[in-house]
């Protein structure tokens, strides 16, 4: 497998577990039964990257590496209550995908410098 085969999936897998990730959170905030403030107070973190992922900036992605620590952590405490939702399960699987995806696609093309990843 070449660099570039690696690279596009690493991109594919990125964007894909973000967009899963996005719309978990808000199955579950919905199933929750929460008012549209706290809409706004969990998914706008996530959605401030969304066109650096979509644009493949590196930056981008690095600093959101960042904040989906707070995602893990308030995924970790879901999946710890007496009865998690599958929902629970999923946000905890689906951001720790996001991070190890997102972290080894831009190491790779940091390493890489000179590839080009062609839209």
């Amino acid at each position: 497998m070449t660099i570039n085969c690696k690279l596009k999936l690493l991109r594919n897998l990125v964007r894909l577990s973000y967009a899963l990730l996005v719309a978990a959170l808000t199955a579950n905030l919905w199933l929750q039964g929460q008012p549209a403030v706290i809409y706004f107070i969990v998914l706008f973190p996530l959605a401030m990257f969304a066109p650096g992922i979509w644009l493949d900036n590196l930056r981008t992605q690095i600093w959101m590496g960042f904040v989906l620590l707070l995602y893990f952590a308030s995924a970790v405490f879901g999946v710890t209550k007496p009865e998690p939702s599958i929902l629970d399960i999923a946000e905890l699987t689906l951001t720790v995908v996001l991070f190890c995806g997102s972290m080894l696609y831009t190491r790779c093309r940091q390493v890489n410098p000179d590839i080009t990843m062609e839209k």
